[in-house]
This record gives structure tokens, sequence and C-alpha cells, in this order.
């Protein structure tokens, strides 16, 4: 349990989420935690990912901003990236966390869906880097 902790504890290290402006789909708000999702029907998993967020842990003391894109069964788990760069000098490390993140999120909160691709954003939801596997 304590490795979980420090891993998601990691994750907020290397990605700080940061706020963004709205226009994003449809929106669930919690404390310093907005999910957005397109697709009416994708409510659930937006408060699946939600309570995820807060039992491990990741709602910071900044608002942060996800949002969840059906493409075609396989959800895009969109986080916004503190480092504005390209995010094309992603490191080892980073690659690896974000990748467990996703393993987590597979067998969480997609374990009813096809999976789920962790997707590096900048400010305005658009993709820098994307995170298979």
């Amino acid at each position: 349990m304590r490795e979980m902790n420090r891993f998601f504890f990691g994750i907020f290290l290397v990605f700080f989420i940061t706020a963004c402006s709205g226009g994003y789909g449809n929106k669930l708000e919690g404390k310093n935690l907005n999910i957005y999702f397109v697709d009416r029907e994708d409510e659930v998993l937006a408060q699946r990912l939600g309570k995820f967020w807060e039992k491990n842990n990741l709602v910071g003391q900044s608002e942060q901003n996800i949002r969840i894109v059906n493409r075609k069964g396989i959800y895009d788990v969109q986080l916004i990236s503190a480092d504005q760069g390209e995010g094309k000098d992603m490191q080892f490390i980073e690659m690896k966390l974000l990748i467990q993140l996703r393993q987590q999120l597979d067998t969480t909160v997609f374990k009813d869906e096809k999976g789920c691709r962790i997707v590096v954003c900048d400010g305005s939801f658009k993709p820098k880097y994307v995170i298979y596997d």
C-alpha cells in the first residue's frame, strides 16, 4: 500500500495538472478537480475517475482538469502537463509512472471498456504525448 501511495505521489510530482478554461464538454466538479467528458453516457466513467483520483490522493491543492474522450471504445484520459514544452523530452521514469497509472485505470475505472490511453496535453487539451503501454 505504501508503494502505491509513493507511486501516485510520484505521478503528481511528474505531472501537476493545471487549470484551464471551459468549452471541453460536460463537466463534473469536485474540490480542486474538474473532469470533462464529451458524451453524456460517459458520466458514470467520469464519476469513477473522480473517485479513483480522490481515493488515491491525486487531488492536489490547485485546480486540476482532466478530460476523457471515447475513441471507438478506447478512452483517452487527457492530463494537462505543467511543462508546456513540446513533450518530446519525457524522461523514462515519467513514462514508466504513466504506464503504471494507465494500467491501474484499465483495471479499475475502465474495466468494463476496451481500456484507456494516457494523453499528456497542453493547457488546451491539445495532445503532446500518448502513453499506450
